[in-house]
């Protein structure tokens, strides 16, 4: 059985407390989103990354108080003439990879790049197997990956609600995405949003085909009541 995210978590704060830098392996995307949310409320610094904006898979890192940053060294292995991602995430299990090193699957025109630690992306050494045929892997920087955009924006919302940040950060309208949240297309902090969720600073917002929106900070109100907020915002 997986280690759960609450393990996980407890595990990283332990290392952190103790003065280590600890990371996860891949985490689905609410996995990760409920191990950082836990991270936070027990005061650990911690932060997530994927290699690529949007990521729906991260490995989480909890460093201690006074180092100010932190994160896993990611670059990828190209599978060049493979076209579909799960064959090419399935071929390298088959080949003795754990799932937890292996973050997303990026489709490019010739083939198909798995990010995973730099450590494992310098020291595997292919070729794969692919519906019975020879695949050979390569390890490439994640600048040959690279995909989507992360912004950081200022906005002006009525509320922290989900549907209201969600839709004001993505630029997408209110019905619209009021409509996601109650199809459970959208999550906060790896829980299923519903139409009273709210964010609090630190939070992660995840909108399936949109990307993620995490509230920086909430930085006063204007003369009208509404909230003056700082969001970044990542889409694929």
């Amino acid at each position: 059985m997986s280690e759960r995210p609450a393990d996980i978590a407890t595990r990283l704060a332990d290392a952190a407390g103790g003065g280590r830098v600890a990371h996860s392996g891949f985490m689905d995307e609410a996995d990760a989103a409920s191990c950082l949310a836990r991270l936070r409320a027990a005061g650990v610094a911690a932060s997530a990354a994927g290699g690529v904006p949007a990521a729906a898979r991260r490995v989480v890192t909890a460093r201690p108080g006074h180092v100010p940053a932190a994160a896993r060294s990611l670059a990828a292995l190209y599978l060049p003439g493979v076209h579909d991602p799960g064959e090419a995430r399935a071929a390298l299990q088959a080949a003795g990879v754990a799932e937890d090193r292996l973050g997303d699957a990026v489709i490019h025109e010739d083939g198909v790049s798995v990010i995973a630690g730099d450590d494992l992306a310098a020291s595997f050494r292919g070729p794969v197997r692919v519906q019975g045929r020879e695949a050979e892997v390569e390890a490439v920087p994640l600048s040959r990956v690279a995909r989507g955009t992360t912004k950081t924006v200022g906005l002006v919302v009525p509320s922290l609600r989900a549907d209201v940040l969600g839709a004001k950060a993505f630029g997408a309208s209110r019905s619209w995405f009021v409509k996601g949240v109650a199809g459970g297309k959208v999550r906060v902090d790896g829980e299923t949003a519903g139409k009273s969720t709210v964010l609090e600073p630190g939070s992660e917002l995840w909108a399936e085909g949109l990307g993620r929106a995490r509230l920086l900070a909430v930085e006063g109100e204007t003369k009208r009541g509404n909230l003056k907020v700082r969001v970044e915002v990542e889409k694929p």
